[in-house]
């Protein structure tokens, strides 16, 4: 092949006179001659497909590198079938008609045939190349090709099945090409992908018209199904014969076989995901365990020393790698040709002092005092630049750095593994892969070789990985070179987001300042800000804060809102007013199991009645939940809802790989009026997840919602009533007679009258004066505004209301009489003669201010007489002469609740 140099300054000589397609044609014409001399590239360097249906992974193809994936037809529906296209022989003003035509057509076959697809541009076929040759193409302008993408959709689907066409073709995927030796070119290769999920496509069928033609006057309709590696039109015309029709129809009534099993396939792979999950937290633990050296902590690490080991990395990384950072490590191998311009060297630059090294500085023709003493070493970051980057040295090819530039850089890993220079048994190399190792030749392999040589095995070695697909191939390399297994010192299950976290986290001063999500994912301030409609709950809240507990703590034993500090002081087994609900370890054991359903979005509803601790228990749940689940709770019922569905969303996707190892969404709602709008939004959440391909149950709506009292039936809710339970009372030992959760609350010497309002306000929203338990209540109401302490017979209140017979089987219950209003009641049972009155003074000092507000001066005059002629001889004196003059108000001082 001609020399990578040589290519270059060829381009060079070209820039003055041609365009930079024009260049680009220029290096295709030369990799089609180098094919077809060169035995080398006729073989090929294998390489994987960009992940399938993912967009910002940093994953890279190498020019002339071949896709291990043919040309493909249907196989099990998950499994993309792939359709190469060169895309170098297209005039530019025909570029976009080629581009539409190709992928309408890839994509209509896809979607009849129920199978994942990737259609690539930029990739070489037989006969100029390589089945599968990677050889990219120059796209001046990226956005045009998403949007004339989006415009062809509509124009060539029928329009009842646009919206589906929408969605089942993903947005132009541009994958980047670097050249051989590493270096950035100006090519890129084009990909969409094609996901026609059975929830969307059910059992449709698609037709298209023209294809793509946009310039074609007359419509054509066309029926495209995979064929092998290629797409067929099975729609018959006048031309067609029989069997094209019979081969249409027998196609026509396959389709309902087809959905179903696209949907069992779907379950299948569904299933797969969940049972991965549990590696993610056992890789969270073990990155603990390694790079601490077994002390969990960086402030007291076995390792005093860190050497990072890397390669070409990608800017989308940067803002993951803020732990090399806090490392402060002696040392970086960076085999990144253009590390100093765009490169890691250039963003850890803009953070700390850093000393650029040649691997020649570290050759031993000195003492090894003052050759350290000349690196700094000990003074800050020596960065070794390992394949060019200084005095414009020329980037080597793979297959050549070992001859230019492997005996330097074996220097420098003798060195630094002397027992003078860094202690023994006392430093941890870390393999930072930031791209795919592919090659037997690759220098990092040649680097891993010799600190495993020097350091006499593994113990001091880490390798991180960006993803599943590095790892394997890290770990395949190393196995078949050196016989050695490396996966026992790999962390690869974690997102680098999730890895930068960890590490952070094992720092004291940096757990204790920055937030952290689940798995330690460092959740950074603009992020979260975005996050307008959200309050995300961390995994470290409240550590390291300056709140007031005792004000927080009195704040809520007096009826205040309930702040996670009350949650933290509870884990921490500090003094708390907070009383553990029974009904936690139901919901905790309920929530998890929710996310085996298949609907991306599920719905919990904690039912309350008011002031009960409902809002309290939710948030408890939350907190309990933390380390299993990203938590947020909804600011505000009344926010937009589309804008809440795109952030919850966001805050799902954000900084985390796959499905396979997503973290799931706990979102806590809060003051909804009726369960429409809790529907309304669980349905936008869903539309969102559903557009980004979503599709197992990643967040779960725990709804707290006061409601009436009730005994569940369904399934996915629960209620907590003013009762408490005997356990829960055990807990108020030193308060008698609290059987209520109102009747604890009411003890409360300083209790806020913001609470009783609550209560009162929200259990009285259903009054109505015309309804008998509604009167019943204003009657005692009235008796206890006069005299706090008088108990109403029960069966007077039963003469009142005119309740029919007791049951000669079984007997009614007192709560009856007062219906929706019973939480709001006290009842002294003496065998038969039981009586009622209002909890407490201030319960119906506030119910009647309510009260006397929702009625008119007839409708109690009214209500007066009534109570008269049915009650008058029991009523307190001081009330029957009232009643006899009708007032409105009593006369006595209304009771304040100061």
């Amino acid at each position: 092949m001609a020399d990578h140099s040589q290519m270059k300054n060829e381009e060079a000589k070209l820039s003055s006179t041609t365009n930079i397609n024009d260049r680009a044609n220029v290096r295709n014409d030369q990799l089609r001659k180098d094919h077809s001399t060169s035995s080398e590239n006729q073989r090929g360097r294998l390489c994987k497909p960009y992940p399938f249906n993912r967009y910002h992974d940093t994953y890279r193809y190498i020019e002339s590198s071949i896709l291990d994936t043919i040309e493909s037809g249907p196989s099990n529906l998950i499994e993309p079938c792939h359709e190469y296209k060169a895309f170098i022989n297209t005039t530019d003003e025909n570029k976009m008609i080629k581009f539409i035509f190709e992928v309408i057509r890839f994509a209509a076959a896809c979607m009849n045939s129920r199978t994942n697809g990737t259609i690539h541009f930029g990739i070489g076929d037989m006969p100029d190349f390589t089945h599968g040759q990677v050889l990219g193409v120059v796209v001046e302008d990226k956005e045009a090709y998403a949007n004339e993408l989006k415009s062809a959709i509509e124009r060539c689907f029928e329009y009842k099945h646009k919206d589906t066409a929408q969605m089942c073709i993903k947005p132009p995927r541009f994958v980047e090409v670097l050249y051989k030796d590493m270096t950035s070119s100006d090519k890129c290769v084009i990909e969409v992908d094609i996901v026609p999920d059975s929830t969307i496509c059910e059992e449709n069928i698609y037709h298209t018209f023209n294809s793509g033609k946009t310039k074609a006057k007359k419509k054509e309709k066309q029926f495209y199904v995979r064929d092998g590696g290629s797409s067929k039109d099975l729609y018959p015309d006048a031309t067609s014969g029989k069997d094209v029709e019979k081969n249409y129809q027998k196609f026509i009534d396959s389709v309902a076989h087809l959905s179903q099993r696209r949907k069992t396939e779907e379950e299948k792979h569904l299933s797969l995901i969940k049972s991965s999950t549990q590696a993610s937290y056992v890789s969270h633990h073990k990155l603990r365990e390694i790079i601490t050296g077994g002390t969990l902590t960086l402030d007291k690490s076995n390792f005093e020393r860190y050497v990072i080991v890397t390669n070409k990395s990608h800017v989308r990384q940067f803002e993951s790698l803020g732990f090399l950072v806090e490392l402060n490590p002696t040392a970086v191998l960076d085999f990144h040709p253009e590390s100093a311009k765009d490169g890691l060297l250039y963003h850890f630059k803009q953070q700390c002092t850093v000393n650029v090294h040649s691997p020649a500085q570290y050759k031993i023709t000195e003492a090894v005092e003052d050759i350290a003493n000349k690196l700094k070493l000990t003074r800050s970051t020596s960065w070794v630049l390992c394949n060019s980057g200084i005095e414009d040295e020329a980037p080597s090819d793979i297959g050549q750095w070992l001859m230019d530039k492997g005996a330097s850089v074996q220097d420098v890993i003798s060195f630094l593994c002397r027992k003078d220079v860094l202690p023994n048994k006392r430093f941890l190399v870390i393999f930072l892969l930031l791209s795919t190792v592919s090659e037997t030749t690759d220098p990092l392999l040649e680097a891993f070789n010799q600190f495993h040589k020097e350091l006499g095995g593994t113990d001091q070695i880490l390798c991180i990985c960006d993803n599943e697909r590095c790892f394997t191939s890290w770990k395949d390399l190393i196995e078949v070179q050196y016989k050695i297994d490396i996966s026992g010192r790999c962390i690869y299950k974690l997102s680098l987001a999730a890895i930068n976290g960890t590490i952070l986290s094992l720092f004291s001063k940096c757990h204790r300042s920055k937030r952290f999500l689940p798995h330690s994912v460092l959740l950074k301030t603009d992020f979260e800000s975005s996050l307008n409609t959200l309050d995300v709950l961390c995994m470290n809240q409240c550590e390291g804060g300056n709140e007031d507990k005792i004000l927080i703590e009195e704040n809520f034993y007096n009826g205040g809102k309930p702040s996670w500090c009350n949650f933290y002081c509870l884990e921490s087994r500090e003094p708390t007013t907070y009383i553990t609900r029974d009904k936690l370890d139901l919901i905790k054991t309920i929530i998890p199991d929710l996310l085996c359903q298949r609907k991306p979005c599920v719905l919990f509803n904690l039912l309350h009645a008011p002031g009960c601790g409902g809002t309290t228990l939710a948030m408890h749940v939350l907190w309990a939940l933390r380390d299993r689940f990203r938590c947020a709770v909804l600011k505000d019922s009344n926010a937009d809802f589309a804008e809440v569905a795109n952030q919850v969303v966001q805050f799902l996707m954000h900084d985390q790989k796959d499905q396979s190892s997503w973290v799931p969404i706990l979102l806590m709602i809060d003051d909804f009026n009726n369960m429409e709008k809790v529907s309304e939004l669980q349905q936008l959440i869903e539309h969102k997840c559903t557009e980004n391909n979503i599709k197992s149950t990643q967040i779960v709506l725990l709804n707290c919602m006061r409601a009436e009292p009730f005994h569940p039936s369904e399934e996915n809710r629960t209620f907590l009533g003013n009762d408490l339970s005997y356990k829960e009372q055990k807990h108020l030992t030193q308060i008698p007679n609290c059987e209520t959760f109102y009747s604890f609350m009411m003890t409360k010497p300083q209790l806020k009258p913001e609470y009783i309002n609550s209560v009162v306000h929200n259990t009285l929203k259903s009054f109505d004066i015309n309804q008998k338990y509604s009167q019943l209540l204003a009657v005692l109401t009235l008796v206890n505004v006069y005299n706090a302490d008088f108990y109403l017979p029960v069966n007077l209140c039963k003469t009142f209301i005119s309740l029919e017979p007791k049951p000669l089987c079984g007997t009614d219950k007192v709560e009856e009489l007062f219906g929706k209003f019973s939480n709001l009641i006290n009842i002294k049972d003496e065998g038969e003669d039981k009586a009622v009155k209002m909890i407490h003074p201030k319960i119906a000092q506030c119910c009647f201010k309510d009260i006397t507000q929702k009625t008119t001066k007839a409708d109690v005059t009214k209500l007066l007489k009534l109570a008269k002629l049915k009650m008058a001889s029991f009523l307190p004196p001081g009330l029957q002469e009232t009643i006899k003059k009708t007032p409105l108000q009593p006369t006595k001082p209304f009771y304040s609740a100061e």
